[in-house]
């Protein structure tokens, strides 16, 4: 069965559907097989790669969340899942399914409140975390701001798992989200940021 990553923090505009797209190319340009599942009601996942041409997007299987009535059908080696900014039945069912969970994080109080609530949701649904990984990836980063390093040191101290790749703050974010296209060659900064996540994530996968 394929592996379902799902991106997941209560709070909107933390860059869940940046992540889910540019981590799909990044997948795709590794040769893997891959689906996306938008369930968020802003579509936000799906109308990029709809309307892409970028070579590594168009490989991928994309559906709405209304499409899909049994993940076990889809036969690609991942699934990625863009969700809702708020507690949904939709993202529940992905979450107790889900080989691992991704919550990006803005160095932001209001962003890590909203990774804290993707962890108390999986308590209240009886969901044993330590069967879901739930790795908190921080997004939009100024990588020489002191408070980035701070926000680091308080998540491991809480003994929060986090990404060693941090994802800097970049214009070509922005312009990649206008352009339906993704970061991965269009940014050589970025390009190495997003391929050095997705590594760390098919390592984290991998000791499953």
């Amino acid at each position: 069965m394929a592996k379902i990553i799902t991106f997941a923090n209560v709070k909107g505009g933390t860059g869940k559907s940046t992540l889910c797209v540019n981590l799909a190319a990044a997948l795709g340009s590794f040769g893997y097989t891959l689906s996306v599942i938008d369930a968020d009601q802003q579509n936000c996942a799906f109308d990029w790669i709809n309307a892409s041409n970028d070579q590594n997007l168009k490989k991928v299987d994309l559906y709405q969340h209304s499409e899909i009535q049994d993940l076990k059908k889809l036969t690609t080696d991942f699934v990625l899942v863009d969700t809702q900014g708020s507690l949904t039945r939709e993202m529940a069912d992905y979450l107790a399914v889900s080989s691992l969970i991704v919550t990006p994080c803005k160095v932001s109080r209001d962003d890590i409140v909203g990774q804290g609530w993707v962890e108390i949701f999986l308590k209240q649904m009886g969901i044993n975390a330590a069967l879901i990984p739930l790795l908190t990836v921080l997004n939009g980063v100024n990588k020489r701001s002191s408070i980035l390093f701070h926000i680091i040191a308080q998540l491991k101290k809480d003994g929060i798992l986090t990404a060693q790749t941090t994802i800097s703050q970049r214009v070509c974010f922005a312009e990649t989200n206008v352009n339906r296209v993704s970061v991965i060659g269009y940014n050589k900064i970025a390009t190495l940021e997003i391929n050095s996540l997705t590594e760390e994530i098919l390592s984290l996968l991998s000791k499953e």
